[in-house]
């Protein structure tokens, strides 16, 4: 495996446990199953590049041709429903420590899918396609969380609340033009995450949100 390959291998699996960790948080806070918690937490950290990987023709997606993913989302969120069950008094009870860790492993996980996403259409020869290249990268970073979302019979996440997509298209436009000039491969992949994750991070914070038109509730 050459270095580039060995690098996007690390930030893939880094981004699968940041992904799978958040899924699970999430499926074990709706109080599904720990069968629920194993589909929803993969669906979480793989959903996206699956569909990534079906927009590009590149089939079977990559979550079903190497193993190492799905095996790396199962463990992680597995461990997750163990430690959420041995301590499940104190983790109720941690809840707003524990939704600001799942902010943290879910920022850390949008910023690095954006990235290979977007490096996955530039090697898939849209390299002179910015648009195509940024919008499968907002794609591989939210779409697990979209399917997600959907499963739960929820709105998703990305459409009301903390400019979440916004995120992922500045870290990953970011990307794609350090690319282009040619930057350092992992100092781009630093920058580009970084921005991302610093924005996905104030949003939380501050509580930042797109304008949207509040409607009075009618009786």
């Amino acid at each position: 495996m050459e270095l580039e390959e060995l690098i996007y291998f690390i930030v893939e699996i880094i981004g699968t446990v940041a992904f799978a960790t958040s899924g699970a948080m999430v499926a074990i806070n709706k109080r599904v199953d720990i069968f629920g918690v194993l589909v929803l937490s993969s669906i979480t950290a793989l959903g996206g590049g699956a569909i990534r990987d079906l927009l590009i023709g590149a089939l079977p997606p990559r979550m079903f041709s190497d193993y190492r993913y799905v095996m790396v989302a199962v463990i992680v969120s597995t461990f997750v429903f163990i430690i959420a069950y041995i301590f499940r008094e104190r983790y109720q009870q941690k809840a707003k420590a524990v939704d600001s860790v799942n902010n943290i492993f879910d920022a850390i996980g949008l910023g690095l899918f954006t990235v290979t996403g977007v490096q996955v259409a530039i090697e898939s020869g849209f390299k002179m396609n910015g648009i195509l290249a940024v919008c499968l990268g907002v794609i591989t970073g939210i779409g697990g969380g979209v399917l997600r979302d959907v499963m739960l019979r929820e709105i998703p996440f990305v459409l009301k609340k903390r400019i979440y997509a916004l995120a992922s298209i500045a870290g990953g436009t970011v990307y794609y033009n350090l690319y282009l000039v040619g930057i350092e491969r992992t100092r781009a992949i630093v920058i580009a995450v970084l921005v991302t994750f610093v924005i996905r991070v104030l949003a939380t914070i501050f509580k930042l949100d797109l304008p949207k038109v509040k409607l009075k509730e009618t009786k």
